[in-house]
């Protein structure tokens, strides 16, 4: 049960509500309603202002941890009244616990419980006047719903000047039209979940290649963060000409693409990282720039409250659109959260989105990742497309551990990186001889894991020969040196061999077969090669000679077209065809 708006304007009717953040006197921070940091988000600094709206749903959430402890306490069934009366009380006193109220009333003696109320009039042993006036208005509110007319107090400024509000204001002022685009996309999603500005697919890249990418720009990342086993990486424009105009990075899809990283593995989701729409001074977060964000709540502007998200921990850098760069500091936030997306929208004026049909599943991740590795912050880096290095093809991953620790193939490249570093004749410490010749095993382990996998390979790929993995079958049935010197040839000689042996006869008419029936033509091809004939010394060549090469040159083509047709259908199998 939540506490109804009536019930919050009669909170509120107690306190004085004020706008820009002040001193409270103890070097404490306050905004709102009496709102400070030990409260939650957000987090008041010197200059910082808030709307009326803002104001009451801070309100809201101030007051959701004495809600939650009504409900745990209290077994009894209770009306909306009496809940709204219970949170006033026990947000004041803190006592709902362990309170005689709460006794009485779980056993079922509601007219006892309601008498408690005025026994909580006290503050450090003295009776005050105000808490009389408090626990009677809130006895009213539990026994007879009567919530009176609260007045709420509004000063721009500590001790600025007062407009009241009534709680029917304060209704209309909450239920009146969403402030912002975001809000109304907000609401939208609520009601249907699944967007129309999404890609095909989600972002698929190796996990190597996003590691290989944060590790790149890691000097971006403050000290602190580059040992974090939890972070972001977002990619600006990853759908560049698969969304909108092609080679541009579009506003209003989820054209981008965040990598969530830990240790164990990185998962990738749709995003965006740019406002929704162009506007003279709308915010652009700047990539190649890592932004620390912890858990908080986003949209305290929203007429439903805000909601849990990630909020901007530290400063960062936005391109305004037509003003230019622009920074903030501790003092003066930007507010560039992360947060769910809309349906019609991205809903961002300049915070970084995720689509909602996948919000729930990231933000549960993220704060499950950060939870199990003790992180309270997580940094997140924003890169362009271009600035990914190249997927690199890899062939078989070799990290067996070696004898000493670490990897066969790291320990070989040590081993080389020492000895090239030692000039000629050096003299080698114990520990530089007990180094190198550790790297030199390992190296010897890296080249007999080598080995393994090239004989496991084999077994894999019964086309594949671990002596030439290119030669199939076909081509070397007549050995290794003869495939390998007729390979990608067969085809070709054949096909020539055919024309020559079909066309030669034609002008050496003695050197074609005879063939009974075939006289006319033979003597027909003589009249036609006339002198070329008479002139060419082929006497010595032998007609069955002829008669012999026109089949094997057959063979030899039949041989060529067969060894393709097994190369390309091995290809297929190898996903390797093109």
């Amino acid at each position: 049960m939540k506490t109804s708006l009536r019930g919050i304007c009669s909170m509120l009717s107690e306190e004085a509500i004020v706008l820009t953040a002040y001193d409270d006197s103890t070097g404490k921070m306050t905004i709102g309603a009496g709102h400070t940091a030990a409260a939650g988000d957000p987090d008041p600094q010197s200059g910082m202002k808030i709307s009326l709206t803002e104001a009451i749903n801070i309100y809201r959430t101030d007051i959701a941890k004495a809600e939650s402890e009504v409900a745990k306490s209290v077994h009894a069934s209770l009306s909306q009244n009496q809940f709204d009366a219970l949170v006033s009380w026990h947000f004041n006193t803190g006592a709902i616990s362990n309170a005689t109220l709460t006794t009485k009333l779980n056993a079922g003696d509601v007219d006892g419980a309601a008498a408690e109320f005025a026994h909580w009039n006290k503050s450090k042993g003295k009776v005050l006047d105000g808490l009389i006036s408090r626990r009677a208005r809130e006895m009213a509110m539990f026994v007879k719903a009567d919530y009176g007319d609260p007045i709420v107090r509004v000063m721009e400024t500590k001790d600025g000047k007062e407009e009241h509000y009534t709680a029917a204001q304060i209704a209309a002022l909450l239920g009146g039209p969403s402030p912002t685009e975001e809000d109304e996309s907000t609401e939208e999603l609520l009601a249907n979940p699944t967007s129309q500005l999404l890609p095909i697919s989600r972002p698929k890249q190796s996990p190597e290649l996003t590691r290989r990418a944060f590790a790149k720009f890691l000097d971006l990342v403050p000290l602190d963060g580059r040992i974090s086993a939890v972070s972001v990486l977002a990619v600006r424009g990853y759908y560049l000409n698969s969304m909108g105009k092609e080679a541009a990075n579009d506003r209003g899809v989820y054209d981008d693409a965040m990598f969530v990283i830990d240790p164990d593995d990185v998962y990738g989701f749709n995003a965006n990282t740019d406002p929704g729409k162009f506007g003279r001074g709308i915010a652009k977060l700047k990539s190649r720039q890592a932004v620390r964000y912890r858990p908080g709540l986003h949209g305290f502007s929203r007429k439903g409250g805000p909601y849990p998200a990630f909020r901007q921990d530290s400063d960062c850098t936005v391109t305004r659109d037509e003003t230019g760069d622009d920074t903030d500091d501790a003092s003066h936030r930007f507010w560039i959260n992360l947060h769910r997306g809309g349906v019609t929208t991205t809903s961002s004026l300049g915070c970084q989105t995720v689509p909602p049909n996948q919000w729930n599943e990231f933000k549960t991740l993220v704060d499950k990742l950060l939870k199990k590795h003790g992180q309270q912050t997580f940094y997140y880096l924003l890169i362009d497309r271009q600035d990914l290095p190249k997927e690199e093809s890899q062939m078989v991953s070799i990290t067996q551990p070696a004898a000493t620790g670490g990897s066969a193939t790291a320990n070989t490249a040590d081993a080389l990186n020492l000895a090239k570093s030692l000039p000629a004749g050096s003299i080698l410490s114990a520990t530089e001889q007990a180094a190198l010749t550790a790297a030199l095993a390992n190296a010897d382990a890296a080249r007999k894991v080598i080995a393994e996998a090239l004989r496991q390979n084999a077994k894999l790929d019964p086309l594949a020969s671990s002596s030439d993995p290119q030669l199939t079958p076909v081509n070397g049935a007549l050995g290794k040196t003869i495939g390998t010197m007729l390979d990608g040839r067969k085809t070709a000689i054949g096909i020539l061999g055919l024309l020559v042996t079909t066309i030669l006869p034609i002008f050496f008419p003695q050197l074609a077969p005879i063939v009974r029936g075939a006289e006319p033509l033979l003597n027909a091809a003589t009249s036609a090669a006339g002198a070329v004939a008479s002139t060419a010394q082929t006497d010595s060549l032998p007609r069955e000679l002829v008669s012999a090469a026109y089949p094997v040159f057959a063979a030899l083509t039949g041989w060529g077209l067969t060894g393709k047709v097994e190369k390309w259908v091995r290809a297929i199998r190898n996903g390797t065809a093109k």
